[in-house]
Formats: C-alpha cells, sequence, structure tokens
C-alpha cells in the first residue's frame, strides 16, 4: 500500500467565513490539480481557528493540514509561499511533515457516509470498517454537517475508533472512513482519550 502522509503548513490570514472546507480545497485544487486524481489524499479541518462575529479568526497557531501519498510530498511543498484565495487570501507559510503514527484511539471531527439517521450511519461505518479489515470499538459522537459549492448540505456524525491494532490505525488513517475527505470529512488523527469524542469543535 502507498506511504501516506500529513504535510503541515503554518498560514497568515484575517477572517475567513465559517464554512470555509468547500473554498479551501478549490483554491488549494487551484495550485495542486493532482488533488483531484489522489483518492487517498485529503484536507483537514483548518486547525487553530477562533470563532469571531464574521467568520474564523487566522491566529498564529492556525495550520492548514493535507493528508496525501508520499509521493506527493515534494509537489505539497511548492505551497510554501504561496497564496490561497477562500476567498480571503491565506498566505502559506513553512511546511513540515509528519508520518502517520500508530495510535489505539483515532478520531474524526465529521464522517459522512450519505445516512441522516444515526442508525443508518452506523451500519454504513460497520460496513466500511469490514470491507477494509479492520477491526475496532466504534463511538458516535454530535451530529454535524458540511456545506457545498452547490449549496447542498451533508450530514454526519463525529467518530471515534479504540481497540486498533498498529496495523489496522495505519489503515484508518491512510484510507478514512466515508465520504469527502477533500472537505476534511472522514479523516482520522490520532486522541488521547475515549472520553471526548462528544467535543465538536467542527466550525
Amino acid at each position: 500500500m502507498t506511504a501516506t502522509l500529513d504535510f503541515t503548513f503554518a498560514v497568515a490570514g484575517g477572517i475567513i467565513d465559517r464554512d470555509y472546507p468547500a473554498a479551501l480545497y478549490r483554491a488549494l485544487a487551484e495550485r495542486l490539480p493532482w488533488l483531484d486524481e489522489e483518492p487517498l489524499a485529503g484536507v483537514h479541518p483548518i486547525r487553530g481557528l477562533t470563532p469571531c462575529p464574521d467568520g474564523m479568526l487566522i491566529g498564529g497557531r492556525t495550520r492548514i493540514v493535507l493528508r496525501v501519498p508520499e509521493h506527493r510530498a515534494e509537489e505539497c511543498a511548492a505551497l510554501q509561499g504561496t497564496d490561497l484565495e477562500v476567498p480571503a487570501p491565506l498566505h502559506v507559510g513553512q511546511g513540515s511533515r509528519r508520518e502517520l503514527l500508530p495510535y489505539p484511539v483515532l478520531h474524526s471531527r465529521l464522517v459522512v457516509t450519505g445516512a441522516h439517521e444515526e442508525a443508518d450511519f452506523v451500519r454504513d461505518v460497520d460496513a466500511e470498517l469490514a470491507a477494509l479489515g479492520i477491526e475496532c470499538d466504534t463511538i458516535v459522537g454530535r451530529r454535524g454537517e458540511v456545506k457545498l459549492d452547490a449549496g447542498r448540505i451533508l450530514v454526519g456524525y463525529s467518530l471515534m475508533l479504540h481497540g486498533l491494532s498498529p496495523a489496522d490505525s495505519r489503515l484508518a488513517q491512510e484510507r478514512g472512513v466515508g465520504q469527502q475527505r477533500k472537505l476534511g470529512c472522514g479523516l482520522f488523527v490520532p486522541h488521547k482519550s475515549v472520553a471526548a469524542v462528544g467535543s465538536r469543535d467542527w466550525p
């Protein structure tokens, strides 16, 4: 299987819209046109945003994180020093790479399977994990949503996977669960505690 990693960039700017994921992906795809063609590529929810009356404020710790196959790392590095129109301009600073490490507990802010009701969502997740051969326990968190460019709204839930073996943890991070990973959905990151699955910081 192709090795996958996270590429993290510091960013500077002002205020962006709360429903930024589609605009962010569109701006990234203009710089990295291969994003559309990479099924394992994903864009994490922006880290370090602060809610404000006009949207989400970019701060000193704000980061854009891409999950990409390792062979795309050099092309990702070319984002450094560029500007993204989201549509408010974001200046992309220094980038760094982080290998995906096996953690027994993983969390995704929002997983979208096409199901609106929690029971249907659970069935979808169980089926997808089974198809990947991943054995773990799951905890469904709060319901959330993400907006598409066309104004459509996709519904999903936060999700925790726990009791993962090292191999299954890496696989879950590389493959994700559900749809719309380019909009930050279904991407898993390490989590220290099962207790915090109910927290929701999706903008």
